[in-house]
């Protein structure tokens, strides 16, 4: 049986090629092309595959060969976060020092976006993201002005200028960059989703630009900009869900009617909230210095806070004298509650009981109270008998919390202490 079936295998090996004998037979070589497969793609086809990872990803593909070397640049979102050469002078203690590695930086920083920028002018494509993140100012403002045409030149859809300082060493050393109408008013349609404008002068003007003018407008953030005024973000096909605005010092009066809006954050000076037409409105988060008239809007505007889910605040100074008379709508939906309060001494935390009974379905609360007069700490001299405390009379205090941490952090042999209220 065995010697048929070796010989009917030799008789199937002669039909397609020659006999090969033990001695004669080598395991073929695999053939590998010099080009990879994937290289010979068109490069649409290679810039897509790029913009499913992140730019720094992308960059690093250009090591693979020629083919390669350049195709990243084309990236369709293009973030040029610089905040890693701050690591270089982080916190000097010569001033002067510090101001000479920043300009350095800066110009190093510069010089890197534009060449990338450079070589994305003479693509077609859109982009679709575009990232500015370094404290250039007003001394570089031809250069920002020219990326900024450009980004709206490509149509870009997710707009940032993030130039805040992420040291706290360079907030004036290059004055804050001015956005004008001029630089981006290139057409009547922008297909801008999201703009993002940190540390940028920005007037209303601008702003009522890209409101009016960006139909799938959904996101809009404005910080540090002191030519911002008066606002209104108005549109009867508005489809903006999130609006913040923080620190912005000048401001003195606000309009929203929005009916898409989801979201609303504002941190700055007092201002007049002149209307809010919020129906879809889940989550704020407001100043304490608008919270009395904004806590007044809801009462008379009750149903339209009915989807708010979350509110977080925060009070300064005067908190009991401003939040004990305030009046305060059911926000029955209401399911997370955060505030930060600046309190004295002697105040009472009670008038926040109120605030709590209108949030019926309140399940997370939280609290941070900040007292005008610092704890004191007591110079450390342990104690080794003391074994049992009892302190009666204890409300909460400055005056009480320091004196029982003395105890704690000293009695070295403390076994129980109890505090009675």
């Amino acid at each position: 049986m065995h010697l048929d079936f070796q010989s009917n295998l030799e008789l199937e090996m002669e039909k397609f090629g020659p006999k090969l004998s033990p001695c004669t037979w080598k395991k073929p070589k695999r053939v590998v092309d010099a080009k990879s497969r994937i290289s010979e793609l068109p490069d649409e086809i290679l810039i897509l595959v790029l913009s499913h990872m992140t730019m720094k990803e992308s960059a690093k593909t250009s090591l693979i060969s020629r083919r390669w070397q350049n195709l990243w640049t084309l990236h369709p979102c293009l973030e040029f976060d610089g905040s890693q050469a701050f690591l270089k002078f982080g916190n000097p203690n010569n001033r002067r020092k510090a101001k000479k590695i920043y300009v350095s930086e800066r110009s190093r920083y510069i010089n890197w976006v534009n060449r990338i920028v450079y070589s994305h002018l003479s693509a077609a494509a859109a982009i679709d993201e575009f990232k500015i993140l370094f404290p250039v100012g007003e001394s570089c403002k031809p250069d920002i002005d020219e990326l900024v045409r450009f980004a709206f030149e490509k149509k870009v859809k997710r707009f940032e200028l993030n130039l805040t300082d992420f040291t706290g060493w360079c907030s004036n050393m290059d004055g804050c960059y001015p956005l004008c109408l001029q630089t981006v008013s290139l057409t009547s349609f922008v297909p801008l989703k999201s703009p993002i404008l940190k540390q940028v002068d920005v007037s209303s003007q601008v702003l009522t630009y890209f409101i009016s003018n960006s139909p799938f407008l959904e996101c809009l953030c404005v910080g540090g900009s002191t030519s911002l005024v008066h606002l209104r973000v108005v549109g009867p096909s508005l489809c903006l869900k999130y609006l913040e605005i923080i620190h912005c010092l000048c401001m003195e009066s606000l309009e929203i009617d929005a009916a898409n809006l989801l979201s609303f954050k504002y941190y700055g000076p007092k201002i007049k909230l002149t209307s809010m037409n919020v129906p879809n409105i889940a989550e704020l988060s407001i100043d304490g210095t608008c919270f009395k008239s904004l806590a007044r809007m809801m009462v008379e505007m009750s149903t339209a806070f009915i989807r708010l889910e979350k509110l977080t605040f925060s009070v300064i100074m005067f908190v009991q004298r401003w939040m004990n008379n305030c009046e305060y709508p059911m926000l029955i939906n209401l399911k997370q509650l955060e505030l930060n309060l600046y309190a004295s001494d002697d105040e009472s935390l009670l008038f926040l009981s109120s605030l709590i009974n209108a949030c019926p379905s309140l399940n997370k609360f939280s609290l941070e109270v900040h007292v005008k007069r610092k704890m004191k700490k007591a110079r450390k001299c342990p104690h080794h008998s003391l074994k049992v405390v009892k302190i009666t009379g204890f409300v909460g205090k400055t005056i009480d919390t320091e004196f029982c941490m003395y105890l704690i952090e000293n009695a070295v042999m403390l076994e129980k202490i109890t505090i009675d209220a």
